[in-house]
């Protein structure tokens, strides 16, 4: 077994009993090997003269608004001492925001400004709103007499421009390649 860098960008490569070696890009993209060389990260050995072709990937960067019921001022950003932070990644656990999220390299660009998202999964009220009873449970799109919390999550897409020995597998976007 021969092990080789080569260009392109996936998150998951698998190889299938046939020999044919597929992968996935972050945006869901599939793509096939071309058995070239090269790519972009190469510098000016971008093109090996076969195989060789341009790549783009997209990501979703997604941060979380957090505030809880204050019964004098309604919702505010200022939580409990031990609550998760006012931004935050999915989990609460960790402190992010808007202003702080980067990108995932040098090589990717941002493609769109930070809107609120309305797709967030367990739907969302008209101004993009989850609530809860407290952050570690389940959340849902309408508020109820006993939400103390809501969370809202906002996105921004980014992309890269690359190239490698892959060739993109018709337009369909798939999950898994197993």
């Amino acid at each position: 077994m021969i092990w080789k860098q080569i260009g392109g960008h996936l998150v998951v490569v698998e190889t299938c009993s046939t020999g044919v070696t597929w992968g996935i890009s972050a945006d869901n993209t599939p793509y096939v090997y071309t058995e070239g060389w090269g790519g972009a990260f190469l510098g000016g050995l971008q093109q090996s003269g076969f195989g060789i072709h341009p790549m783009t990937d997209t990501y979703c960067c997604y941060v979380y608004e957090n505030q809880r019921w204050n019964p004098l001022s309604g919702f505010t950003s200022r939580g409990l001492p031990t609550d998760r932070p006012m931004w935050s990644d999915s989990t609460g656990h960790h402190k992010r925001s808007k202003e702080t999220t980067r990108l995932l390299s040098m090589h990717w660009q941002w493609i769109t400004e930070w809107t609120v998202d309305f797709k967030t999964p367990g739907g969302v009220d008209v101004e993009g709103w989850q609530y809860a009873v407290d952050f570690s449970t389940s959340y849902h799109a309408r508020k109820h007499l006993t939400d103390y919390v809501r969370r809202r999550r906002w996105v921004r897409k980014c992309k890269l421009t690359t190239s490698g020995p892959w060739a993109e597998v018709g337009n369909s976007k798939v999950i898994d390649i197993s």
